[in-house]
């Protein structure tokens, strides 16, 4: 889902080297930031006959961050995601390889046949607390668009001179919305209708 928040920033990874770190927003630099790809993860879940939470990562996407210092709440997020790139971690590789092949591609759920891309765009920010906030956007999938929101953490930054000297930025959010309201109602006898959407994941200063 490359998906998501605005009002903040994450960081605080064992670099080596010299690294420092706050969880403060006032040294946070109004400025554009990108996703590190390597220090990111996505996921979505469902419940699986009411006794587990059913989980699937995704392993391709992007998202580019417009930080403003002075009102967070004003700062915006877009992220492009790539349905085809999944992990289901199913035991059986062959097995694997087919059902994921049918996740992503098939009509019934991602179809990613007719419908390459998805894609979350910020659209509103509140800021709930001093390290919390909300991010609302449109999530586009299969064709169709529909609001969710997001509850975002922000978990501090850090610089690295492995990043050149660049900040790096991070935090955390999930949200929850209805996959039948993008078509998604295959299995409805035994897998939640409602989906929650996970991330984690840091932030570049662009160079």
């Amino acid at each position: 889902m490359r998906a998501i928040m605005a009002t903040l920033a994450l960081g605080a990874l064992a670099l080596t080297g010299c690294v420092s770190t706050q969880q403060s927003l006032a040294p946070i630099d109004s400025s554009n930031y990108e996703l590190d790809p390597t220090h990111a993860f996505l996921s979505v879940s469902v419940v699986h006959f009411g006794l587990s939470n059913y989980t699937i990562d995704f392993t391709d996407f992007d998202a580019q961050l417009d930080f403003q210092a002075d009102d967070p709440t004003a700062s915006s997020i877009s992220l492009q995601l790539d349905p085809t790139a999944l992990d289901t971690h199913y035991p059986d590789a062959d097995k694997k390889a087919e059902w994921e092949e049918e996740l992503s591609s098939d009509g019934k759920f991602l179809n990613a046949s007719d419908f390459p891309e998805v894609t979350f765009v910020s659209t509103a920010a509140t800021q709930t607390g001093e390290f919390t906030g909300t991010l609302t956007g449109d999530l586009n999938m299969r064709g169709v668009t529909h609001p969710i929101t997001l509850d975002v953490t922000y978990t501090g930054t850090a610089t690295s001179p492995l990043d050149g000297g660049r900040r790096r930025v991070g935090f955390n959010a999930t949200g929850t919305f209805s996959r039948s309201d993008f078509g998604i109602t295959a299995y409805s006898a035994f897998v939640s209708d409602e989906v929650t959407l996970t991330f984690t994941g840091e932030f570049l200063e662009a160079e």
